[in-house]
């Protein structure tokens, strides 16, 4: 049974993650009311965008069991009418008599909420809590930069391949895998590829196998619209965006069922720093995928765009080929392992990216 702080705000990080898909683009909070017997009278988290925030779901569990309880919340909580109200005034109305917080908010419309509780008689704690603002590093980064969070994920075999030789089996990471990959998809708002990628592999870009939260954008890459005709992401089965450079000829594909956005060059390259800000402005986008291939790794990288790695590593080995490798990609960049788990026979290491010289324009703002 908890019993400390770090138990209590333990808990209210593991209810948080339960509104991953859901809650985008508000942050994912988690809340807990402890009375003076440090025992839990209501736990409650923000389960979908638009509806009650952490605080009011464990204030209505607690009823009148929260007069003079402590609360414990991942974000500090906010003090503005939004498409709900005030958690603040909540707080105080209901007699709560200490906030405990894990991470102060930066979204200038929401935030104050900690002065306004002090300012009203509650005791408030800021804990700035390292696996709080883990938790809501997308929103932050999102509040910070216009950018969304940037998950790049790969397969690579144990030396590091991320293609096979032309006719063996093209899979690298079991189905397991495969399967995590689906899940995320289906809580994320786009996933982006290469044209590279398409040609070779034509990909749906589509959750599948697993419920969908909600419907990734698809979004490709294609400097000079060389996408093929007959490419499953002009099924319009789902939204699907194409990037491109300034001489791209669209006549070939304005009929089909997609949405262009013409990209500026910089290095030789298209400058994918609109594309981000594009993707938070039009498609209020938190969280992407980038899928591959190398060359559009390399882009994300050389730009400063990634926030995390994704990498499913199979016992699998392809020796000495001419083809596709991550090693030296991997290793030009400045990241830390997050946590490593196992998928049946793949290794999965998530990393977080350092790429402080990324930013757009100004920041955004969140409900």
């Amino acid at each position: 049974m908890p019993t400390t702080i770090s138990d209590f705000m333990l808990h209210a990080r593991e209810l948080a993650v339960r509104g991953h898909g859901f809650v985008e683009p508000n942050p994912m909070v988690g809340c807990v009311l402890v009375n003076n017997q440090n025992k839990i009278v209501g736990t409650g988290y923000h389960e979908k965008c638009g509806e009650a925030h952490a605080e009011i779901n464990a204030l209505n569990a607690a009823g009148s069991l929260a007069k003079g309880a402590t609360a414990y919340v991942t974000l500090e909580p906010c003090n503005h009418q939004g498409k709900t109200g005030p958690c603040s005034q909540a707080l105080i109305d209901a007699g709560i008599s200490k906030v405990v917080i894990g991470c102060a908010d930066l979204n200038l419309e929401a935030s104050g909420g900690g002065a306004y509780l002090a300012n009203n008689g509650v005791e408030v704690i800021f804990l700035d809590d390292e696996l709080c603002k883990t938790i809501l590093a997308p929103f932050l980064h999102r509040i910070r930069t216009g950018f969304p969070w940037v998950i790049c994920k790969w397969a690579q075999t144990a030396d590091g391949y991320i293609e096979t030789p032309e006719g063996e089996d093209p899979w690298i990471s079991c189905e397991a895998s495969q399967q995590l990959v689906h899940e995320e998809r289906g809580r994320v708002d786009a996933i982006i590829v290469g044209i590279g990628t398409v040609v070779a592999d034509n990909p749906s870009l589509t959750v599948r196998h697993s419920t969908a939260h909600r419907t990734p954008l698809r979004v490709i890459v294609d400097p000079t619209l060389r996408l093929p005709h007959n490419s499953i992401v002009l099924d319009g089965e789902v939204p699907t965006l194409i990037a491109h450079g300034k001489d791209a000829n669209l006549n070939e594909l304005k009929d089909r069922a997609v949405s262009f956005l013409e990209l500026p060059n910089i290095d030789g390259a298209l400058d994918l720093r609109p594309l981000m800000s594009h993707l938070v402005n039009e498609y209020d986008a938190t969280n992407v995928i980038v899928e591959g291939g190398r060359t559009m790794f390399e882009h994300v990288f050389d730009q400063h765009l990634a926030n995390e790695l994704w990498v499913f590593t199979s016992q699998r080995t392809i020796g000495d080929q001419k083809l596709a490798n991550m090693k030296s990609l991997f290793d030009s960049l400045d990241c830390t392992l997050e946590y490593k788990h196992k998928s049946e026979d793949d290794s999965v290491c998530h990393f977080f990216v350092d790429c402080k010289n990324n930013s757009s324009t100004s920041p955004v703002s969140a409900e």
